[in-house]
């Protein structure tokens, strides 16, 4: 529950621009004079992340009210779109973007929630100085009620969904914000918008969907569409295009989307627009792919998994820092088990291959393209005594719980060591 506010309090009516987040900010500073200063810290951080949601998806004016009653802190967030949904993040991840505001007010704040009205929809928190357990709150909102088709996902991949959702929020979500400031000038705003809405719809309704059955880590889901987003949803799949190619010129700080994650959005938003026009639904497993996306077997990341196998295996992260190495892949390349943990991946390239696997891997995260992803390849490896061996080498990429991409790499074991080799690219 919240506290009751004053008749008068302090409030400020700000336009849907980014920069509306930064004078927040500055407001609530102001309006919270004389209040602790972590607790006015922490205030300014989640009024900033929730006004910029507010930007991002009601695109209306937004109105924040705060004041504080012996040292408690209250803060309001209004919009004018009662309808749009809130959908708080539901794992804990630096990958993600939409909700990541509410996620951060659900861990800092004392007390939260959500109050809609027939034009506006107000989020709400508090912060209670040295409260020892804070009131139980939640994001409990009235269900929308509008006509509605049931598309049925089949086989959906769970990690690597989860990889793929938080990339489109990623992208859309900085493009949108770099568009509303006039950075972005080969996007148009009003496709961006509607692409945004569009995702966050998709992504709400399959967040609410309700699984049929799973096996491991595929799962079957059923869930209601609005008949009239079918237009939305090809104006999504149309900027997804476009602001694809914006990263990858490197006019966004968000990178492209890997080639499984791409090959996963084109399935599910495919998907949506053929059910709505009465086709049938087509499982992800019976999908064709290139051999760079990965297959749906191996499309979540297992450590354990990888730990047991008896193929000599090393994965790495986005970092190019080795995660996980089992015993098959330290014995061929003399390293005491555990002890590759932490290591560049480069520490077991050979130093003439070193700058060309930088140059390919720099290439992979800026334009999600490899001609090495999901194809065998012949190439050396340096042991840790300096020694070479001779590997076949394939490289799929998995998805984490978290939706962190892991780059796995099998290493077939060779016949024989060798002294030289010719230059490959790696």
């Amino acid at each position: 529950m919240a506290m009751p506010g004053p008749a008068r309090a302090p409030t400020r009516r700000l336009p849907p621009r980014p920069q509306s987040a930064r004078d927040a900010r500055r407001f609530v500073r102001e309006a919270l004079d004389g209040v602790a200063p972590d607790v006015a810290d922490t205030a300014q951080l989640l009024v900033s992340e929730l006004v910029t949601n507010a930007v991002v998806h009601a695109h209306t004016q937004v109105e924040v009210r705060a004041w504080a009653v012996d040292g408690r802190v209250h803060i309001e967030v209004s919009d004018q779109e009662p309808s749009r949904v809130l959908v708080p993040r539901t794992s804990s991840t630096a990958y993600a973007s939409t909700g990541r505001g509410l996620a951060l007010v659900e861990e800092l704040a004392s007390s939260h929630g959500v109050q809609v009205g027939e034009d506006h929809k107000t989020v709400w928190f508090e912060l209670w100085p040295e409260t020892p357990e804070p009131p139980v709150s939640d994001w409990n909102m009235p269900p929308a009620h509008t006509a509605a088709t049931p598309v049925e996902l089949i086989d959906l991949p769970g990690a690597l969904h989860k990889a793929a959702q938080m990339h489109r929020e990623a992208l859309l979500r900085e493009s949108l914000l770099a568009a509303s400031a006039g950075d972005l000038p080969s996007v148009p705003l009003a496709d961006l918008e509607t692409a945004h809405d569009t995702n966050h719809l998709v992504r709400a309704r399959v967040t609410a969907a309700a699984e049929r059955h799973s096996h491991g880590d595929l799962h079957t889901v059923r869930m209601e569409i609005p008949d009239d987003a079918e237009d939305g949803v090809h104006t999504l799949c149309r900027v997804l295009d476009l602001v694809q190619e914006a990263a990858r010129q490197g006019r966004l700080l968000t990178r492209p989307a890997l080639p499984q994650i791409h090959a996963l959005n084109r399935w599910l938003l495919g998907q949506i627009t053929a059910q709505l026009t009465g086709r049938r639904p087509t499982a992800w497993t019976e999908m064709p792919r290139e051999p760079s996306t990965t297959p749906p077997e191996l499309a979540a990341w297992d450590p354990s998994r990888l730990q047991a196998s008896g193929t000599p295996t090393i994965a790495a992260d986005d970092g190019d820092r080795i995660i996980a190495a089992n015993a098959a892949a330290s014995d061929l390349l003399g390293w005491p088990p555990g002890a590759l943990i932490g290591q560049r991946i480069t520490r077991i390239i050979p130093e003439d291959l070193r700058e060309r696997h930088v140059a390919s891997f720099t290439s992979l995260l800026l334009t999600g393209h490899s001609r090495i992803l999901g194809r065998p390849v012949s190439v050396p490896a340096l042991r840790r005594d300096g020694s070479l061996v001779e590997i076949g080498l394939c490289i799929q990429t998995q998805e984490a719980s978290d939706g962190r991409s892991v780059f796995v790499a099998r290493l077939l074991q060779p016949n024989q060591t060798k002294t030289g080799h010719p230059a490959r690219s790696a």
